[in-house]
């Protein structure tokens, strides 16, 4: 049987060849974007229906039915507690909870005089002085090597340390230490919390405890080694997203 190809000459045989290749190139990228796009799809909409059900006001409502009244009044006198960010939101709620349950409270701001609007704040309403502001800016290592080095010069042990302190930067800046902002505040400032805090947290051992406040805005992606975000096209919100993600 004769080979259709030998009708052609070579320069045509070659040009088909090219052709078919870049035919079977752009099948193949259009079917990689289009699964790309109905996996973004799916993870926004899976994440707006169990986002709903579980990350909003409804969603806690359902879930306090399951609180058991005698622990949500559980008294903590005596219990040393670090929650970072606590001069406003969940930071500064959390701090309230725990100074009406009578805790020695550690504020971690960045701003001192935010801090110190929030700590008269939530020792008048709770009645508890026991509540102390520590300055130190989260985006910096250096800074948290410092708190942590004159906070262990108190020699307590820490039986809570709350990480909520927590940034969504939508334009791209650089620290002084060389990462991205988001980067540093979200992944690298709560590990190096954590990190510095263990052994003041091993001395409560086993009362002990790490809360980290992450984001159901994680489920909307993936897991990437890409920390510092460093395609052309900067998304602050799909960076916070996967700062969120690496945390838990």
């Amino acid at each position: 049987m004769r080979n259709p190809m030998e009708e052609f000459p070579p320069q045509k045989t070659q040009k088909l060849q090219e052709t078919s290749v870049s035919v079977r190139l752009e099948l193949h990228l259009s079917v990689g974007a289009l699964t790309m796009f109905l996996l973004k799809a799916w993870r926004q909409t899976a994440f707006g229906i169990y986002g709903y059900l579980n990350f909003t006001k409804s969603g806690f409502i359902e879930h306090s039915k399951q609180f058991k009244p005698e622990d949500t009044q559980t008294r903590i006198e005596g219990k040393n507690c670090i929650v970072t960010g606590a001069n406003s939101g969940i930071g500064f709620a959390t701090a309230e909870g725990l100074a009406s349950r009578g805790a020695n409270v550690y504020m971690v701001c960045r701003n001192k005089e935010r801090g110190e609007a929030a700590q008269s704040k939530i020792q008048s309403n709770t009645g508890n002085q026991n509540v102390h502001l520590e300055v130190c800016d989260l985006s910096s290592v250096s800074d948290i090597k410092s708190f942590a080095s004159q906070f262990s010069s108190k020699d307590v042990p820490v039986h809570i340390l709350v990480n909520n302190a927590g940034l969504l930067e939508h334009n791209r800046i650089t620290t002084s230490e060389g990462f991205e902002l988001n980067f540093a505040v979200n992944v690298l400032g709560t590990y190096a919390m954590t990190e510095l805090m263990l052994p003041l947290l091993e001395k409560a051992a086993p009362d002990a405890r790490v809360i980290t406040v992450s984001s159901g805005g994680m489920y909307t992606t993936p897991l990437t080694k890409d920390l510092q975000f460093s395609e052309e096209n900067f998304n602050g919100v799909q960076q916070y997203s996967r700062n969120k993600r690496v945390q838990v």
